[in-house]
């Protein structure tokens, strides 16, 4: 006989400034993992971390730094870079074959925008000191700088052994995602 009972989300939510760490949860019946929740001030809306390691509080640090990562690549896709909802596709495999070639074509941008970085070129792709393009916005401005004088692409190298610095869309969001988080309370179940 298990001792399990049955809760909604909106019930294992913090107070302010707090973070509750549950370990061993089972979620949609059978998906065995952890849980950290928490509201933090720098925040909208609170923060619930399924997580398959222990939860500790880095996990909070973990899950804000996708706001510079991940979040702006949806950015790209969505609006900036591909405008994907205006290709008003319905079909599964149609639109899965769309992303297999923005996929593609992300991987050649990332790569012309590290080059680009490497090189020392990005002042004349994004001039403006207070904001910070995706690497895919700087590889497509460097093939589009390309292809306006003509020039051919060069031939790829490899890419870096460690990851470039962060692209972040402007110093508040630097800021923010660099910001450490800390907590007046943490309680774990």
């Amino acid at each position: 006989m298990s001792n399990a009972q049955t809760e909604s989300l909106a019930d294992l939510l913090s107070e302010p400034e707090q973070a509750f760490l549950f370990k061993d949860v089972r979620i949609l019946e059978d998906i065995q993992c952890h849980l950290a929740t928490a509201r933090l001030s720098m925040a909208q809306e609170a923060w619930a971390v399924i997580t398959d390691t222990p939860p500790s509080v880095q996990i909070f640090s973990l899950y804000g730094q996708r706001f510079g990562g991940i979040e702006p690549h949806f950015k790209d896709y969505k609006s900036v870079a591909f405008d994907l909802p205006r290709s008003a596709l319905r079909d599964a495999d149609a639109l899965s074959r769309l992303l297999m070639l923005l996929a593609a074509a992300t991987i050649i941008a990332i790569c012309v925008a590290i080059e680009a970085i490497t090189q020392g070129v990005l002042n004349s792709i994004d001039w403006n000191t207070h904001r910070g393009l995706s690497f895919l916005q700087i590889g497509l401005r460097r093939i589009n700088q390309w292809c306006y004088q003509r020039l051919p692409l060069p031939p790829f190298r490899h890419l870096p052994r460690c990851n470039p610095p962060p692209a972040y869309a402007s110093l508040k969001k630097r800021d923010a995602i660099t910001t450490r988080i800390e907590f007046a309370k943490v309680t774990v179940f």
